[in-house]
């Protein structure tokens, strides 16, 4: 089965929620970016694929955009 979203697209939305979280003020926020900042290249390094390593990401920064959006 083809993916519905090619890798450029994962990364171009991943580097979208990265910026859109980078500048919320909440420190909390903050610190989650932080640590998901430290798993990236966890993330690179266990997934051969990076395709996976975006899908990865993605959902990593889902779960600090729930957090973010549950702290307004």
């Amino acid at each position: 089965m083809k993916p519905t979203i090619t890798r450029q697209e994962l990364a171009e939305t991943v580097a979208r929620m990265e910026a859109r979280l980078g500048g919320d003020e909440n420190t909390e926020v903050q610190a989650l970016l932080a640590h998901y900042r430290q798993l990236l290249p966890r993330f690179n390094q266990d997934l051969a694929d990076p395709r996976d390593a975006a899908l990865a990401a993605s959902a990593a920064l889902m779960l600090v955009q729930s957090v973010a959006q549950a702290k307004k």
